[in-house]
Formats: structure tokens, sequence, C-alpha cells
């Protein structure tokens, strides 16, 4: 035993380094069997994220890869940006043209209501425009004839049938049987009657209080209501009633003003 020990003692280097190679050599295997094992871990790992179908996840295997597409798709896009932003500004152009349009569509609708609001001031409640006699304006002769006698309210005139001197607020004018009586100026039939002095008779509404009586009417061609023109046929002159007999046919010719007689000479041609 003591030899053991010393033949120990003796070779203690060598044994120290044979055990110091041991023991690195155990610590390098296992290094080793870990690192393969590692790696082995890695290579299973490997196969899903290029698997992965999901976006993330290609997104993921694009990025690693260095795939140049990213350039591509980010150039894409700066260009679809680019266009979507010109045609932002080409329909805000459209916009504010088609704003102007509108302001001038309003401009022109508002004169059209104006307008509008005025033919509806010269409108009736029953929808026909409104009749305006100016004095200015001369109104027609209602047929053409001698005047057997005339318009007086300032003296009195001699009437034979009557055998008396009266004013007379109309004119009486001579005539023929069937002559055509027409309207003396723009008007409206306001009344169509008959009265033991003038016979059958048609009053006219010209408008502003003027209105126009013409009476020993024998047909009558207008209704109550109508709207008749200048020189619109009215009727016929037919025989005298009896309050002008002895002055023969003729056709009575009356204008009044507000119920106010008015020399018809003042407004004739």
């Amino acid at each position: 035993m003591k030899k053991f020990f010393g033949g120990v003692k003796k070779n203690i280097f060598y044994i120290s380094l044979i055990t110091g190679m041991a023991v690195l050599v155990t610590v390098l295997g296992l290094y080793n069997a870990k690192t393969n094992s590692k790696e082995k871990h890695i290579v299973i790992g490997q196969e899903t994220p290029y698997e992965d179908t999901s976006e993330s996840g290609q997104g993921t295997k694009e990025t690693l890869s260095g795939n140049g597409n990213n350039d591509g798709d980010a150039t894409d896009q700066n260009v679809a940006g680019d266009t979507a932003d010109d045609t932002q500004d080409k329909e805000s152009g459209e916009k504010d043209a088609a704003g102007i349009d509108d302001d001038d569509d309003q401009d022109t609708t508002s004169a059209g209501e104006t307008t509008s609001g005025e033919q509806t001031k010269e409108t009736g409640i029953d929808g026909k425009s409104e009749l305006h006699y100016d004095p200015v304006n001369s109104i027609s002769w209602p047929l053409v004839g001698n005047v057997i006698i005339p318009y007086s309210m300032d003296s009195t005139v001699y009437f034979e049938t009557l055998n008396e001197y009266k004013c007379n607020p109309a004119m009486i004018m001579e005539a023929k049987p069937g002559d055509e009586v027409k309207a003396v100026y723009e008007c409206e039939v306001k009344e169509v009657s008959s009265s033991p002095e003038l016979g059958n008779y048609v009053k006219l509404d010209l408008g502003d209080g003027y209105t126009v009586t013409l009476g020993q009417l024998q047909d009558v061609k207008v209704a109550l209501g109508s709207r008749l023109e200048m020189g619109d046929v009215i009727g016929t002159v037919g025989e005298p009633s009896r309050f002008y007999s002895e002055e023969g046919t003729n056709l009575y010719f009356a204008i009044d003003k507000d119920g106010q007689p008015v020399d018809p000479t003042l407004l004739i041609q």
C-alpha cells in the first residue's frame, strides 16, 4: 500500500493531467450533445414560418427573405395615392364648378320666381291676367257710321222720339240692321242683358275702371266672361227700341270711368 501511494505521489502530475483531460473530454462531449440537440430543434421549428399562410406570416417571410416586391408595392401605393389625390382634386374642382353653376341656377331660379311673382300679381282670382287701360292708348270705333246724337253732359241735346231735351251720357251712332259691332279694345265681357231703352246690350270691362256699353244689338255673339281683343265681333245691330224709333236704326255707345260718363271722342282714334 505504501508502495502504491508512493507511486501515486511520484506520478501525481501525470495522473492530474490525465484526469484533467478526461474531464475536458467529458465537458466537450456534453457541450456537443447540447449543441446537436439545439440544432435539431431549430431545424424542426424552421418549417413553421415558411408554411404559415397568414398575412402576418407572409409579411414576415417577405421581410426575412429581403424580397424586393416591397419596394414595388410601396411604389404602387404611392402612385395609387397620387392618383387618388389627383382624382380628389379633380372632383373638388368639378364640385367648385358645379357650385358656381348651382349659384347660377339659384340666381336663375330666383329670377324665375320673381317673374312668376310678377305674373301672379298681374293675375286675377280666376287665373286670368288683369286688364289695364291707359287713356293715353286710343280705342277704336265699334262700327263706321254718323253720329246722330252726340255725347253731352254739360248741356242738353234734343231726342226726337222723346221730343225733349236732355243730357246724353252716350253717343248714338247711325247704323244699318246687321252691321257688325266690334270690341273697341282688349276687354272682358262683363254683362250681357237687355232693357226697354237699350234693347239687347253688352258691357265690356277694359280694366282700371273703364267700361264700354254697346246697345241696340240683335245677334250677340259673345258670352259672359269672354276675353276679347280689339276688333273681335261682339254682335250685329238690330231694330231700335221704342226710345229711338224716330232716330232709326242705331248703335248705343257709352263709356264710363268708375261709373261716371266719359266722352268717347276723348279716347277714340
